[in-house]
C-alpha cells in the first residue's frame, strides 16, 4: 500500500570506490506492494491501487497518486501485453503484433510472442516487419534510438530464433525507404536462451552510438556493448556479473543510463548477477566499477532515475514490493 504521507527510512550505507563519497540506500517506508517502477515523463510506481508519481520536493521524495495510464496497444493485431510507442520523428507509432505460440520459451511470463513489428503512420497506413517463420520477437516493448545520427530513430527489439536463441535486431528504413531489419547481433546459438537490452549511448567515448545488452541474464549474466558502425553492430566490450531481468517477469527496465562520475560520458547502473547489488559501471578506457551498492532485497521490479541537475536518485523496485532509493 502507498499513502500520500511517506516516511523515508535509512536502510543501508555502503562505500563506493572512494570512501569519501558514500552511497546510501533508503527505503520508501510507505511504498509497499509495488509491482513495477516505470518511467513515462517521470518516475511512476505501479501498485494494485493504481499509479503513483514519485518526485522530489525540497530534495525529499514525494508521492502523488495520478490517473494517467500507460498507453497499451489497442490494435486488434497487437501483442496482448504490449505497448504503443510513439515515434514523432517517424510520424506514427510502433508496436509488436501478431501473437504466436510457436516459440514456447516463456521467459517473459507466458509462451505468447510476436510474429511481427508494425509501424502505424499518422496517415493510417501500416508497415509490417516479420520476424520470419524461424523466429519471433521475444520482447514486449520496441525501443527507439537514433543510432546513425540522422535525426530519425531506429527500432531495437529482441528477435529469437526457434533453434538458435535470441539476437538483437535493429529495424529501420533502407536506402529505398522500405522498413526492415538492418542488422542483428549473432544469435546465442541454442534455443530458449534470451538477452535483454540495457541502454543506449556513447559509452566508450568513441563518438558513435552503442547498445548495452545482457546476454542470458538468468544463466550467464554477460554485459555486452555493441557499437553501431558502417550499418552494422560490432561488439566492443563485455563484462560478467550482471543481470537485468528476473525470469518470468514482464519488467524489462532493470538498468539506468546516466553520467554518474561527471566525465561527460554515459555510465550504466545495473544489478549484479544475483541482483543483490547495483553496479555502476564506466566504459571509457575500459570497463571499471564506479560503485557496488548492496541492496536489502533483490532488484526485480524496475529501475529509473529521479531528479535532474545536482540531486539524482536511483529508484529500484525490489522483489519484496518495496522501493529503494540510492543517492550519494
Amino acid at each position: 500500500m502507498i499513502r500520500l504521507a511517506q516516511k523515508i527510512v535509512l536502510a543501508v550505507v555502503v562505500l563506493a570506490a572512494s570512501p569519501a563519497h558514500a552511497w546510501q540506500v533508503e527505503i520508501l517506508d510507505q511504498a509497499r506492494g509495488v509491482v513495477s517502477v516505470e518511467y513515462d515523463d517521470g518516475v511512476l510506481l505501479r501498485t494494485a491501487e493504481g499509479l503513483w508519481r514519485l518526485d522530489l520536493a525540497n530534495a525529499k521524495p514525494r508521492l502523488t497518486q495520478i490517473r494517467v495510464e500507460i498507453r497499451r496497444a489497442k490494435e486488434s493485431d497487437a501483442l496482448p501485453d504490449g505497448k504503443l510507442i510513439g515515434a514523432p520523428a517517424l510520424n506514427g507509432f510502433v508496436y509488436l503484433a501478431s501473437p504466436t505460440d510457436r516459440y514456447t520459451h516463456g521467459v517473459l511470463g507466458d509462451a505468447i510472442e510476436a510474429d511481427a513489428l508494425v509501424f502505424f503512420g499518422h496517415d493510417g497506413k501500416k508497415q509490417r516487419v516479420s520476424a520470419g517463420k524461424d523466429a519471433v520477437f521475444e520482447d514486449l516493448v520496441p525501443r527507439l534510438h537514433d543510432l546513425d545520427g540522422d535525426g530519425i530513430p531506429e527500432i531495437i527489439v529482441v528477435k529469437s530464433y526457434l533453434s538458435r536463441g535470441a539476437a538483437l535486431a535493429v529495424i529501420g528504413r533502407d536506402r529505398n525507404g522500405a522498413l526492415g531489419i538492418l542488422a542483428e547481433t549473432p544469435p546465442i546459438g541454442i534455443p530458449n536462451r534470451w538477452l535483454n537490452p540495457a541502454g543506449f549511448g556513447d559509452f566508450t567515448g568513441a563518438g558513435k552510438q552503442e547498445i548495452a545488452l545482457v546476454r542470458m541474464p538468468h544463466a550467464l549474466g554477460r554485459l555486452e556493448i555493441w557499437r553501431w558502425e558502417n550499418g552494422g553492430l560490432v561488439n566492443v566490450a563485455r563484462e560478467d556479473d550482471t543481470s537485468n531481468h528476473a525470469i518470468g517477469s514482464r519488467v524489462l527496465n532493470l538498468s539506468v543510463v546516466a553520467d554518474f562520475d561527471g566525465d561527460g560520458l554515459p555510465d550504466l547502473a545495473i544489478p549484479s548477477f544475483d541482483r543483490r547489488s547495483i553496479r555502476i559501471l564506466r566504459f571509457h578506457g575500459g570497463i571499471s566499477e564506479i560503485a557496488r551498492i548492496k541492496l536489502p532485497a533483490r532488484a526485480e521490479r524496475g529501475m529509473a532515475l529521479l531528479g535532474a541537475g545536482g540531486e539524482k536518485l536511483l529508484v529500484v523496485g525490489l522483489e519484496d514490493g518495496t522501493v529503494a532509493l540510492i543517492r550519494r
